[in-house]
């Protein structure tokens, strides 16, 4: 049961407003637009309406109080609904359950439960299948009502389905239709993704093969750049030898001509020198001269100043002479009419102060009037009032008499069929308990048998879970193992391809290893590479330290060494450094440069003591590297060098070599330079870690049987049990059904007993207080006719009074309008004659004024005249001297500019020679600098390709020489080597990762595709709940649908005193879908669809249904908004009565404005906007009234 409505800042109720709510029947009444209808919105809002059209606003905004004229607009707005639970109706343990809705300006929201912060979706689960929710039919407002009469079926189905109780099936038949849309997105996505990974496999697969061209390509064309280089550094140097012969013989010419250009030169210069002394007296002249002329001008330019300083002067002082005669006229014009205007302005002074007495007499004779006639017009008010508040007395006790006499009747009419219905009940209540207690007992043991099935499904759901997991584990180790083999094996058989084919070492190593391959290999051993063994962190140093020694040749002794030699002599082969290890002198360090080394910062070792080999080629280790000593950093091996006297070389671990003498080598290594050293060591490492690896997969192989059989017998259990769970399911769903279908028509026996009891004793009560009260209203009524007959005779003569008083005082206004005009006019007179008389002193003021400042402007202009004629006379005997001084200057400069042009022709001939010696001296210097330039460029060119050999690689001048191969044809090796550019070139960039790339890819792709068939499983067991949740909802709303039918029929029947009705599924499609038609068949007339009915018989017809559900399926309360507003008095009497049937045992609330819903009412609560634009709530309870108005 609903117990109250708590609201603050919604709508129109800005302040905090409860409406308690009780047993029965409550109606809301109020004028329009006094804000009952926000009641109903405030219920549908707290519920969770989201749709701010549905609440008769724009947004969602709107809800909130917004203001005013005299009240500010609030921050938020709340809402609370507290219920009575003590039935647990509500599926809380909680018998008063208070749900609350909060609202901000700023967008947030909140929901509570009991003060509890929750989510919408837990409020819309508490209520879902009560019939209370916003889909439900206990808040039925006019536009719930135009949804069932709406030609569209979907619009009036949810109200069947909230009332069948599908819909907690519906939405967990929507939850379960989102995740298979999720997982099917999921599907695509993940379809997507192998598509991806499928064309990204294709790429890298080709990278792979791509990168094992490169490595092939690049070691050829390594060995024919090597050797093209060093026979382009050859031509380059011979090149540079020619071209400094030729420069030798040309610097002797060079010399002679400079020595011819600086005589030359000299002549010239002495010349200049004399030119430039002229030039000097000329430019001093030529200042004085032309300081005279500015002299001059400007001596002539203040004379005709001072002579236009006369003129104007003269012109100023005739021109103020004549303006002060003027202004004397003036002063003497405006005094005269100033003396005129002050004797007028004394006339009206007079005037204005007879004015003002006489509006003095008028106002307070109209005060008196205006007094006596408001004492009548109150008096005739306050009788007129009276007659009115009679009037609508007498017509209040007059319908009241007439709805109370109304109801008196349709009392006596009902209680002997209330007797009757009464014992029929309790006949039906013990036959429905009986059959409730058998199917608890049922329902119980299924229970029970469902709670151990599903504790044995949850069990082994866990084990499969857990199966998958270690199954995905073992598949993933697995992967990640075979992707290693996989690389341990690759790298082992490049390695060793390129140990068969001894890459790396020079074209004379590789052929004579090629040759002994073929079975003349005795006593030849390999390179030195090749037989050594090195700790990876000494590798670096060891590479650096040995060098080119790397590719010399160990043997057993000196005759060996001479047939390898005369082979390669022979075969044209190359050239090549062996190390008979019989006859080598093996070098080592003294015992005190050892021990000093070895107390040395960042010591590491001899070099030789940090490589592994054979013993019998031990004496090659030692005589290369028994004198290398090896520290950690560059720094230390400095201080070691300049320690042992620079005597001995000093590597570091990162490859940096301090040479013996003091040179230094070092930079960076590109990846091509390295490698050689320790590869046997490399290819036994790679191969060792293949076989371990393939070990562990054998291993990994046998648990992820044993694991996967395991996970086979969990899911083949699990599957079992989710089968008979299933089963259980269903039938303890149509046992729960029918339980609840059953109490629930026991609940509505009961209640039906106890409304009928109820309501026999609530009719006698209320019978004989209709008694008393209709003779109470008809004695009231007779009182207030005498009081109203002798009112109105005292109107008559007030009224007569009250219209003389009228007339007087209209006269009486008009004279005083009339004397304030006049003396506003006069008022206004005086205000422009003292405006005109200030203005007129101010204009003798300034006229005054301006003529003594025209006196002393004349006095100044003609002393200026004065002063400008004695400069004039004085400036024109300084300007007589400036011309004299003038003209000697001039004449001095004529003479020097003669003497310097007799100079300059002398110097053009010696400008001559010496620009002939230039161009022959520039000539020589150009073409010597261009021999010079060659040279450098050709020496550039030889220092470029040397540099290229160790940036490209790796190799020093010498160790190209000693590795670079004979060149047969230039022409031939240079077009194989641009082929092989090319071919490089085509291949593009290269990925070196792709191979190990390629291989995660692979394992990532089959990883992808596990998972793609879970996502498959998933909507597999997805569908199969949805059919399980559709043919459980077909046969609950089917049965439910025939109930709520015969329901209706009976019902419609009821209020329309006979005829009948029918809910029809129309189409063939599935119950879920099919549209519900309605048809009626009033008293007289044919069955028809409800479209075809009036619009009174449509309206009826929709309330009878929703009678129809709730006697089926009683909802805790009922919420109708002005929804019997289109029926007529007749039909309203019908829809009151069927309402006090249920309102025993059902709360209603009823939001009206018919006055017959209002009499059937027990508690009235009044709208009112006594302040324009806010709400207020008044109560009156219709049964405790009753006895007061008696």
């Amino acid at each position: 049961m609903l117990t109250s409505l708590e609201i603050q800042g919604f709508k129109s109720f800005p302040d905090y407003t409860e409406i308690n709510f009780h047993k029965g029947i409550t109606a809301i009444v109020g004028p329009n637009g006094a804000g009952k209808s926000n009641i109903t919105d405030a219920v549908r809002w707290v519920l969770g309406e989201q749709s701010a059209k549905t609440l008769r606003g724009q947004r969602m905004e709107d809800v909130i109080f917004n203001g005013t004229a005299q009240r500010r607009p609030v921050s938020f707005c709340e809402v609370t609904l507290t219920f009575d639970n003590s039935k647990g109706i509500l599926a809380i343990d909680y018998e008063t359950v208070a749900i609350t809705r909060r609202y901000y300006r700023s967008g947030d929201s909140e929901y509570l439960i009991n003060k509890t912060p929750c989510r919408l979706r837990d409020i819309n689960a508490l209520l879902m299948d009560t019939g209370i929710g916003l889909d439900g039919y206990s808040i039925i407002g006019q536009g719930r009502i135009d949804e069932i009469l709406s030609n569209k079926s979907e619009d009036r189905r949810a109200i069947f389905e909230e009332a069948s109780g599908i819909v907690q099936f519906r939405s967990r038949k929507d939850e379960a239709l989102r995740k298979l849309n999720r997982s099917q997105e999921n599907l695509v996505r993940v379809d997507d993704l192998l598509n991806e990974l499928h064309s990204q496999a294709q790429v890298l697969e080709k990278q792979a093969e791509d990168a094992r061209s490169h490595i092939d390509l690049a070691s050829r064309y390594r060995r024919l750049d090597t050797a093209l280089t060093l026979r382009q550094i050859e031509n380059l140097e011979a090149q540079k030898v020619k071209k400094e012969e030729d420069a030798r013989l040309m610097k002797a010419d060079l010399d002679q001509a400079r020595q011819a250009q600086v005589q030359s030169r000299t002549a010239y210069e002495d010349s200049l020198a004399r030119v430039q002394a002229l030039d000097q007296e000329v430019e001093e002249d030529q200042v004085r001269f032309n300081d005279y002329s500015v002299e001059e001008t400007e001596l002539r330019g203040l004379d005709a100043l001072y002579k236009e300083k006369y003129a104007s002067s003269k012109k100023g002082a005739e021109s103020l002479l004549e303006e002060k005669n003027r202004l004397v006229m003036q002063v003497m014009a405006t005094e005269e009419d100033l003396a005129a205007r002050q004797t007028r302005r004394q006339d009206l002074l007079a005037r204005r102060q007879e004015a003002q007495d006489q509006l003095l007499e008028a106002k307070s004779e109209l005060e008196q009037i205006e007094s006596s006639f408001r004492q009548t017009g109150q008096q005739l008010q306050s009788l007129m009032t009276r007659r009115g508040d009679l009037a609508e007395s007498l017509a209040s006790f007059g319908a009241s008499l007439e709805a109370q006499s109304g109801q008196a009747r349709v009392l006596i009419e009902n209680l002997a069929s209330m007797e009757e219905r009464k014992a029929q009940l309790a006949r039906e209540e013990d036959k429905q308990r009986q059959e409730l207690t058998r199917q608890a007992a049922e329902k119980q043991a299924l229970e029970a048998l469902i709670a151990e099935r599903e504790e044995a499904r949850i069990q082994a759901r866990k084990e499969t879970e857990t199966g998958h997991q270690n199954a995905d584990l073992l598949e993933a180790s697995i992967q990640e193992a075979r992707r290693m083999v996989k690389q341990a094996l690759y790298e082992a058989e490049t390695l060793e391809r390129l140990e068969a084919d001894y890459e790396g070492y020079s074209r004379s190593v590789q052929a004579i290893m090629k040759e002994a391959a073929r079975g003349k290999r005795e006593g030849l051993y390999g390179p030195l590479g090749s037989l050594l063994t090195v700790e990876a962190p000494y590798q670096e140093a060891i590479e650096t330290a040995l060098g080119a020694s790397t590719h010399h040749l160990v043997c057993d002794g000196p005759e060996r060494s001479e047939e390898w030699i005369d082979w390669l002599r022979q075969k044209k082969a190359g050239r090549a450094t062996f190390l008979p290890v019989q006859a080598l002198s093996v070098r080592s360090l003294d015992e005190r440069t050892l021990s000093q080394a070895q107390r040395a910062e960042g010591w590491v070792g001899l070099a030789a003591d940090l490589v592994s080999c054979q013993s019998q080629v031990l004496p090659a280790v030692r005589y290369s590297l028994g004198r290398t000593l090896v520290v950690r950093t560059l720094d230390q091996a400095i201080a070691l060098s300049q320690r042992t006297g620079r005597a001995y070389t000093v590597v570091t671990l990162d490859g940096d070599q301090v040479n013996r003498g003091g040179s230094m080598t070092g930079g960076y290594r590109s990846s091509q330079t390295k490698g050689v050293l320790g590869r046997p060591g490399r290819i036994q490492a790679a191969r060792q870690e293949a076989a371990a690896k393939e070990d562990e997969i054998a291993r990994l192989q046998g648990r992820l049987e044993a694991a996967k059989e395991s996970l086979r017998q969990s899911a083949s259990r699990e599957e079992a049990l989710l089968e008979s769970l299933a089963d259980e399911r269903r039938t303890l769903v149509r046992l729960t059904a029918e339980e609840k279908a059953a109490g629930l028509a026991l609940d509505r026996l009961v209640q039906e007993l106890a409304r009928q009891e109820g309501e026999l004793a609530q009719s006698r009560e209320r019978q004989q207080r209709l008694n008393l009260s209709c003779q109470a209203l008809e004695k009231e009524i007779q009182t207030l006719t005498r009081e109203r007959e002798a009112l109105s005779a005292d109107l008559v003569g007030l009224d007569s009074q009250h219209k003389a008083s009228q007339a007087n005082f209209d006269r009486a206004r008009d004279q005083v309008t009339r004397l304030e005009v006049s003396l506003t006019s006069l008022e206004e007179s005086l205000a422009s004659f003292d405006e005109v008389t200030q203005v007129s002193r101010k204009e003798i003021d300034s006229a005054r004024s301006r003529l003594a400042s025209v006196e002393r402007e004349w006095a100044d202009q003609t002393s200026r005249m004065e002063e400008a004629r004695q400069a004039i006379e004085g400036n024109d005997l300084v300007l007589g001297l400036a011309v004299d001084k003038r003209q000697a200057c001039q004449e001095s400069l004529a003479q020097l500019m003669e003497a310097r042009e007799e100079e300059t022709s002398g110097q053009r001939s010696l400008l001559t020679a010496m620009n002939t010696a230039n161009d022959s001296l520039a000539s020589l210097q150009a073409v010597y600098e261009r021999q010079d330039a060659d040279i450098q460029r050709l020496g550039q060119q030889v220092d470029d390709q040397v540099n290229r050999l160790w940036e490209t690689h790796g190799l020093t001048r010498f160790e190209a020489q000693e590795e670079a191969e004979e060149l047969a044809s230039i022409n031939k090796a240079t077009s194989e080597r641009a082929a092989l550019k090319r071919r490089i070139d085509d291949l593009g960039p290269i990925n070196h990762n792709a191979i190990r790339d390629y291989e995660a890819l692979r394992a990532r792709i089959d990883y992808t595709e596990g998972q793609r068939q879970d996502i498959e499983n998933a909507q597999a067991d997805l569908e199969g709940i949805i059919r399980d949740l559709d043919q459980s909802m077909r046969e609950q709303f089917n049965r439910t649908l025939h109930e709520i039918n015969q329901n209706f029929n009976q019902v419609f029947s009821e209020l329309f005193s006979g005829g009948q009705a029918q809910i029809i599924l129309e189409g063939e499609t599935d119950i879920l879908d099919a549209d519900i038609g309605i048809e009626a068949q009033p008293p007289g007339k044919k069955l028809q669809k409800l479209s075809l009915l009036s619009g009174g018989e449509r309206s009826l017809t929709a309330i009878a249904l929703l009678f129809a559900i709730l006697k089926l399926k009683p909802a805790p309360f009922c919420v109708f908004d002005e929804v019997e507003s289109a029926l007529d008095d007749a039909n309203v009497r019908r829809f009151t009565d069927y309402v006090r049937r249920y309102a025993w045992s059902m709360q209603f609330i009823l939001v009206t404005h018919r006055k017959g819903t209002m009499e059937a009412s027990d508690r009235l609560y009044g709208v009112t906007m006594q302040e324009r634009g806010i709400s207020r709530v008044l109560s009156m309870v219709l049964s405790s009234a009753l006895p007061y108005g008696s």
